[in-house]
């Protein structure tokens, strides 16, 4: 019952690769790679051997006054709206590792950014009026290569990820809206679920570090970012999941470069939280795994704020049969 259910998660950090921007700071553009809020739920869980596709659907909107606790005070509301689609594949072995199975993933995502700035200045007759700027940008985004080792115990999860971010993205230095970020990155991360296979309840929680490559185009080094993922919720007899789940987010080490210089060290923070429902279609053999999930965010420091709307179908593309399994 929990299995289909929970393979979505390992689009995790490979949906990262959405991370569109705009000229923004706080790590730069305002934006970290790893996406926030995709891993729910079952962050911990690691699928049967096989090859898994998943293609995500992914909403979002938000603003803020990016500038107001830099060094510029620049009083300016940055506003982001971003949509993408991706196409992800994901291998899990039988080979094993310290204990734990070994596997890949991969992604490439295709979206289009719409970003603004709303600017208020007074004119020379000492009125209060707003310059208005708004851009959009579509292409492919960030592509991610992600290596997975998981391990289980009974009802008892665990997993560890290693994540590189690839600055295949379209971008260009000074231009408001981007689908690309232009810098490499690393992401660890490590998460543990509990799933009750007597009554269905689960919980689980991810906490990650991305550490960031400079930006050649704007000599702009974004700090390490800090990430944490909850999630509780209870699998139903009939294939449906319901739960809630959230994230925090902290920016634990400045900017650096002479691209940030203006900004000062503009550390960013985000919370957000909203509900997760999961099911699963079966036909046969077949199983075809639906999921949403709505976070509303909050307490946004040097960061945008807004709500995000996630929707993934995924399947297993190939499965290694039982009695292969019974044979190792």
């Amino acid at each position: 019952m929990f299995q289909g259910q929970n393979k979505t998660e390992f689009v995790v950090i490979l949906f990262a690769s959405l991370a569109l921007g705009s000229e923004a700071p706080a790590s730069e553009y305002g934006l970290s790679l790893y996406q926030l809020g995709l891993v729910q739920p079952a962050p911990g869980y690691t699928p049967p051997p096989g090859l898994y596709f998943y293609d995500s659907y992914y909403l979002y909107t938000g603003s803020g006054n990016l500038y107001q606790h830099s060094l510029t005070r620049d009083p300016t509301r940055v506003t982001y709206q971003f949509a993408a689609n991706l196409a992800i594949f994901a291998w899990y072995s039988d080979l094993t590792l310290f204990g734990g199975r070994l596997g890949l993933a991969t992604t490439n995502a295709v979206g289009s950014d719409v970003s603004s700035y709303s600017t208020p200045f007074t004119d020379a007759a000492g009125i209060n009026r707003h310059s208005d700027v708004q851009k959009t940008a579509i292409g492919f985004a960030d592509s991610e290569l992600t290596a997975i080792l998981g391990w289980q115990a009974g009802d008892q999860h665990w997993k560890l990820t290693v994540s590189g971010f690839f600055p295949t993205g379209n971008y260009l230095a000074g231009r408001l809206a981007q689908t690309g970020l232009n810098r490499p990155a690393i992401d660890v991360k490590g998460a543990y679920t509990y799933i009750s296979h007597e009554t269905g309840l689960e919980a689980s929680a991810a906490l990650g570090f991305t550490i960031n490559a400079i930006n050649t185009a704007t000599d702009y080094l974004s700090g390490a970012d800090m990430h944490f993922e909850w999630s509780l919720g209870e699998h139903l007899p009939n294939d449906l999941y319901f739960g809630v789940g959230g994230y925090f987010y902290q920016q634990i080490t400045p900017d650096s470069g002479t691209g940030a210089a203006k900004f000062g060290s503009f550390q960013g923070r985000v919370a957000g939280v909203g509900p997760i429902v999961t099911y699963k279609l079966r036909a046969g053999e077949q199983s075809v795994d639906l999921a949403v999930r709505w976070y509303h965010e909050f307490a946004a420091y040097n960061r945008v704020e807004g709500d995000s709307i996630f929707a993934t179908v995924g399947f297993p593309l190939w499965t290694q049969p039982p009695s292969a399994l019974a044979q190792k």
